[in-house]
């Protein structure tokens, strides 16, 4: 075989290679991987970053998030735009912190953040917080906006369009998380979203929390990367029965069943909407459970490459 054609077609290769790097514009970095309010010492709260170029979108806040935005190399103040999937304290507990935090290290530009209804009362009570804080900084440092003409909430008001910018545009669809029950718990206007972000060179769905839901498949439809929440229902049954108490357990375990996924059915998902990669997310139990308890239950029934998310790792 002729040595030099191998050379030249390897550096053909290498030049190929350097030069899709070069051009992708997207990168998505699932910064917290854990679903749940129990803290974790391996993964973070849940929280992924949509980059393009120079600009970070937030999707969901957990608890720690700043701390996950630095580990993964990201500037909280490069942050214009948070968005929550729905209002469980792991997604959206750290959202008036990001905004805070990027505040008091020197940004000046609005932020905003997007969410089912009650994100604009979320936002009030975080500034009646945040109150003695600004007061104090703004009085040694001259010239800072106040925070409540930079920090910015917008209330959902259903599935559709929810923002467009040069470089993304962000729409929602009404998953399949919340039941309202009229003897308690959701209420009508407790909703839970998925997100879709077109960039200049990829779509990205993220489901946030939810069950089976019939209209995530067209939602989903023709994707580059489908970031979906995952459950495995053995692992959970028997954590709760060792953890909790017997009806505590129960009542939980009713709620995994109904309201979110198992990996099968993240894989029914993707393959009828022609999703070209998937990605495992909001593990739960999320302590310790080997990859392939995820993966190989999904290959059952999904062609494409699946993977399941650590911490700070980037697509």
């Amino acid at each position: 075989m002729n040595i030099r054609k191998i050379a030249i077609g390897l550096a053909a290769l290498a030049l190929t290679w350097h030069a899709a790097i070069a051009s992708a514009q997207t990168r998505i970095v699932t910064l917290g991987t854990v679903g749940g309010p129990l803290l974790s010492l391996e993964r973070g709260q849940p929280a992924n970053a949509v980059v393009v170029k120079d600009r970070i979108y937030l999707v969901d806040a957990g608890n720690g998030i700043g701390r996950q935005l630095l580990a993964a190399g990201l500037d909280v103040r490069n942050i214009d735009n948070i968005f929550i999937t729905h209002n469980h304290d792991d997604h959206n507990a750290d959202w008036g912190t990001i905004m805070g935090l990027a505040w008091s290290t020197g940004r000046r530009a609005d932020i905003h953040v997007w969410g089912p209804g009650g994100t604009e009362s979320m936002l009030q009570g975080y500034l009646q917080y945040f109150a003695p804080n600004a007061r104090i900084r703004m009085a040694d440092s001259k010239g800072l906006r106040k925070p409540e003409e930079m920090f910015r909430a917008h209330d959902i008001q259903g599935s559709g369009l929810v923002y467009k910018d040069a470089l993304v545009t962000v729409t929602a669809q009404e998953n399949c998380h919340f039941h309202p029950d009229p003897a308690g718990g959701a209420r009508g206007e407790d909703k839970s979203y998925a997100y879709r972000f077109q960039t200049p060179d990829k779509v990205v769905v993220f489901s946030g929390d939810t069950g089976k839901c019939e209209p995530m498949t067209e939602f989903a439809r023709g994707a580059d990367i489908l970031v979906h929440e995952v459950v495995d229902l053995p692992s959970i049954e028997k954590k709760l029965r060792q953890e909790l108490p017997s009806l505590l357990a129960q009542g939980l375990y009713q709620h995994m069943i109904q309201d979110h996924t198992t990996a099968e059915d993240v894989a029914r998902l993707a393959q009828a909407a022609g999703v070209k990669e998937v990605v495992l997310t909001h593990l739960i139990p999320g302590r310790g459970e080997p990859d392939s308890l995820f993966i190989d239950s999904a290959r059952k029934f999904y062609q494409g490459p699946v993977r399941v998310a650590r911490d700070s790792m980037s697509y």
